[in-house]
């Protein structure tokens, strides 16, 4: 089991930067993912628990669920399917309000099945998943900030 930990201060307040994270379609605007599709809306909000997500990067195609969501402070995902297979994936986003803008703490945990080394794909895989994370952030950053 890998654990890659992003951290980020995004100068907007909780709701706006809470609002563009747990909407993955926005994730498509940063160079590495290629497509995001909302497969199922959540039960009570669009984005919120229940809802269904895949991603597709160059690398890695995973399907998510939403187990947790509490505006502006958390969402929490599952994976539900993966290629590569990946026998557990779980991600957590909190929000914290901060002097000027919004901290987002983003966890993910994840480990690769593989016949041979699955220690090993699994910690090569931690690099790309901690870029991608860093990526999403920045681009939200980027979107986000104030004029």
């Amino acid at each position: 089991m890998r654990t890659v930990k992003v951290e980020r201060t995004i100068r907007a307040p909780a709701e706006d930067v809470f609002d563009w994270i747990t909407d993955a379609t926005n994730y498509q605007r940063t160079s590495l993912i290629r497509r995001v599709t909302l497969v199922r809306p959540g039960n009570v909000a669009e984005h919120g628990v229940g809802a269904v997500r895949l991603l597709v990067t160059p690398f890695v195609r995973v399907t998510e669920e939403i187990i947790e969501y509490e505006p502006p402070r958390l969402i929490r995902y599952k994976l539900l399917t993966s290629y590569p297979a990946l026998r557990r994936q779980d991600g957590c986003v909190r929000f914290d309000e901060v002097t000027g803008g919004t901290r987002v703490r983003w966890t993910s945990e994840f480990e690769v099945v593989a016949p041979v080394f699955a220690g090993m794909w699994t910690m090569a895989m931690a690099p790309m998943v901690a870029v991608g994370l860093r990526r999403v952030l920045a681009t939200a950053g980027h979107e986000l900030r104030r004029h």
